[in-house]
């Protein structure tokens, strides 16, 4: 099958009619305009079911909906609903979560201050990938399991594998990713304590825990310290700390922020390194450095001005405090519809809110709310409803989400020895695929650009040769019906080309349209370079796998 892969050259785009597509059926297309003052989102033209269905299985499990599924929703639509119910029941949801809150946490990096080698650990990429995973797949367990969202805050568990129990001081059973609780006795604060999240947000001596209060406030709260306005008098010497303190606790503009923002710093100290460069100072949490507090910051920990005890009692703030709420609806709200939310949202930021709060803070009851509003289930681009009121008929797939629609479509992961080549840039691709890193790259692309397309088109080059070496070896694909080893019949070829269209996208095309004509023609092209018939199905499913449909949904 090596002789598979020059072939992949050749399919150099998808053989399929853009303009005899099926997935851009909307339900309404009455025009509108922006100065609508009664405007009623239900109103808002609509996804045809079929895409509708593809974007929310994306969207909640990372993959594309089956043709079973698919058929389902065509018999009855309101199936839609219980698929729904389905899909965040299903155990890639909590993946899902977990990777959309990615780009809120930022923990994901390839690089932390101390290394595999510090730990007498081997694998420095999946040491790395682990730290920076342990607060997301907190979030990840409390999806999964349906648990209130408070707990991120309230739990005496962590997440870790066994290379973080090899690292630090865990009660871990694993094997893989599984509960595991510290025994360092740190208390009880759910992501406020993890080693993950203050290993990637540390502190100097000279900023005292506040590059980390503000992540608090910021992660939690939707509250940003450094998007807040500042003036303050242009004549102070940065360099002077003493000046800087004194500014800090006088100057007016200064103390805007800091008021609320060193008390929140008080509670942190725990988390304290004297030697950055110690393996153990870092991996532990000190209980004799909580009070450093009293001649660093020279203020007791509170929250927005309530008084505080302890690392544990900060996260019972958090939890009753009704930002934190708002907070994770806003984060799920435009996590879902890839964009801001702005003040025209309030009102359906409400409606989510209330739907979050019925379902005693679960997140699946909250996603649920959000993708039966109007806005993320927009249809037609060329309705002006639809880009005045906020609506998103098109997204493009995160880094994350490419690679695991592939997997889901033909098996294929895009590994190189330790790597994930979408989940890492030391030696992977991914912020070239358009995905973040958590460090210089802190949101995912919008938009397609020359880079995603030529990962998406190497990415397709290997997953089809994968995905056809498997068949070959009697492995069970969803893709394939024909003999991919013979020369099909005209029927059984514009059949196979049919099925692919169904599994790929979705789809129903005719045995005799233009899509199966294209990549007929296609598949004749490929089987008279070297009368291979399986090489030519490989690069028909590349053709496939390298539609723009598979980037956009």
């Amino acid at each position: 099958m090596a002789r598979l892969i020059p072939l992949m050259v050749l399919a150099l785009g998808c053989a399929n009619d853009p303009d005899t597509k099926t997935g851009s059926d909307t339900v309404d297309s009455t025009p509108a305009t922006a100065a609508d003052v009664d405007f009623d989102p239900a109103t808002m033209p609509r996804m045809s079911d079929a895409r509708l269905l593809t974007r929310i299985s994306l969207d909640l499990r990372g993959v594309r909906p089956t043709p079973a599924e698919l058929d389902r929703l065509a018999a009855d639509p309101d199936q839609l609903d219980v698929l729904v119910d389905e899909f965040v029941a299903d155990p890639r949801f909590g993946d899902r979560v977990m990777e959309m809150w990615s780009e809120v946490y930022l923990t994901r990096s390839d690089l932390f201050g101390l290394q595999a080698a510090d730990f007498d650990l081997d694998n420095e990429a999946t040491f790395a990938r682990a730290v920076g995973e342990e607060p997301l797949r907190i979030l990840g367990r409390v999806a999964a399991e349906d648990m209130p969202w408070t707990e991120l805050v309230l739990g005496d568990w962590t997440m870790a594998d066994e290379q973080l129990a090899a690292a630090w001081n865990l009660d871990y059973e694993g094997p893989g990713w599984a509960p595991a609780r510290y025994t360092d006795g740190r208390p009880a604060a759910g992501i406020l304590a993890t080693n993950g999240m203050w290993w990637r947000y540390t502190t100097t001596g000279s900023n005292m825990n506040r590059k980390r209060a503000n992540q608090i406030s910021r992660i939690l709260t939707c509250n940003d310290y450094l998007v807040h306005p500042i003036q303050f008098d242009r004549d102070l010497d940065l360099l002077d700390q003493d000046a800087v303190d004194n500014a800090v606790q006088n100057d007016p503009a200064c103390v805007a922020c800091h008021v609320s923002l060193d008390p929140l710093a008080a509670y942190l100290f725990g988390f304290w390194t004297v030697n950055t460069e110690s393996w153990l100072d870092a991996s532990i949490y000190h209980p004799e450095r909580e009070q450093l507090w009293v001649d660093t910051l020279e203020t007791p920990p509170a929250w927005y001005g309530e008084a505080g005890s302890g690392l544990g009692g900060l996260g019972a703030q958090i939890a009753s405090d009704p930002r934190f709420v708002s907070c994770a609806v806003q984060q799920a709200f435009e996590g879902l519809l890839r964009r801001s939310s702005t003040v025209d949202d309030q009102g359906a930021l409400t409606v989510h809110r209330e739907a979050f709060l019925a379902g005693e803070l679960r997140i699946s009851a909250l996603l649920k709310s959000v993708v039966h509003d109007p806005r993320y289930r927009a249809g037609d681009s060329a309705d002006a409803r639809v880009d005045a009121h906020g609506g998103v008929p098109t997204k493009l797939v995160t880094a994350d989400l490419l690679a695991s629609q592939i997997e889901g479509l033909t098996g294929f992961r895009w590994r190189y020895a330790d790597y994930d080549m979408l989940q890492s840039d030391i030696v992977g691709l991914r912020t070239l695929a358009g995905g973040a890193d958590g460090r210089t790259v802190v949101q995912s692309a919008h938009s397609p650009n020359a880079t995603i397309v030529l990962v998406q088109k190497r990415l397709a080059e290997l997953a089809a040769v994968y995905a056809v070496e498997h068949a070959l070896a009697g492995e069970d694909s969803a893709l394939f019906i024909v003999d991919l080893t013979a020369v099909p019949s005209d029927e059984d070829s514009a059949a196979q080309i049919q099925h692919l269209h169904r599994a790929v996208f979705g789809r129903n095309v005719d045995t005799d349209g233009d899509e199966v004509l294209a990549n007929s023609e296609l598949w004749d092209a490929l089987y008279a370079l070297d009368g291979s018939p399986e090489a030519a199905w490989a690069g028909v499913l590349v053709a496939l796998l390298r539609d723009p449909d598979l980037l956009l949904y």
